[in-house]
């Protein structure tokens, strides 16, 4: 009797395991946008879900999924397509942020995939693109290996984006500055942009709280008009002098002036 219900208790385990496969924050080789994650995946008697978190990197930020997202893994080349989501705007529709850091969570359910697999890819959209549009491509992730389990996450650059998105068609998804799936080159280069960007908006708001300061704005009309008399006493006209204020004024324009 003791054999029987041990067999029996080993048999429903077994059963469980083979129509349940969850991982929580998996390990992923490569994400192309670098304002998602992935919290879950699960895999159940019907579908496997995919539980996604997306971060808002600017204000008025939004995002949007396409049907066309589909698994694919490592046992072969077949497609586990989209089946339903949750919580999240699918193409035309859009769901905007109301300011920057703002986290969407949201589920997509997708065609049940082999137990068998030990990692898949997930593709809303794959190949090289020139017009900056990023979506939701995950490769190389793990069904075993988690990044709460102590394996080091890959390291990413904050995504920046100082001006709003470029107008784009109705059946695209964009988030962003482009980082694409193209050669190892043409990605580090795209990765540069963003720590770029952020540089530029530290040095844009060092500047501004410079000037702010009481008399400074004073202090630099008068350096200024000082300098166009010099060049006046020198010989140019007051045509020349005015271009080379306006053109090469005293301070470069990206100069920091922070530390003065």
């Amino acid at each position: 009797m003791k054999k029987t219900l041990t067999l029996t208790a080993f048999l429903m385990i077994s059963c469980f395991t083979a129509f349940s496969q969850n991982i929580v924050k998996p390990q992923v080789d490569q994400n192309e946008d670098l304002n998602s994650d992935i919290e879950k995946i699960e895999t159940g008697n019907q579908f496997t879900t995919v539980t996604f978190a997306y971060t808002a990197n600017a204000d008025n930020a939004w995002v949007q999924l396409n049907k066309e997202i589909y698994i694919q893994t490592d046992q072969g080349n077949e497609h586990y397509n989209y089946v339903k989501s949750e919580n999240i705007a699918m193409v035309p529709a859009k769901h905007v942020f109301a300011k920057a850091g703002d986290k969407l969570t949201f589920k997509v359910y997708f065609k049940k995939i082999p137990a068998a697999s030990k990692t898949i890819d997930i593709i809303e959209r794959a190949g090289y693109r020139k017009d900056g549009i990023l979506f939701f491509n995950f490769y190389g992730v793990s069904l075993s290996q988690s990044t709460s389990d102590g394996v080091s996450k890959r390291a990413t650059i904050t995504d920046v984006r100082l001006l709003p998105p470029p107008p784009v068609s109705a059946d695209t998804a964009s988030r962003g500055l482009f980082y694409g799936a193209g050669n190892e080159m043409q990605n580090a280069m795209s990765a540069m942009g963003p720590m770029y960007a952020s540089m530029a908006k530290s040095l844009l708001d060092a500047n501004l709280a410079y000037y702010k300061q009481p008399g400074k704005i004073a202090e630099l009309a008068k350096l200024n008009k000082d300098y166009f008399d010099a060049l006046v006493k020198e010989g140019f006209t007051n045509d020349q002098a005015l271009k080379i204020i306006t053109s090469d004024g005293l301070f470069s324009k990206s100069s920091s002036l922070s530390g003065k």
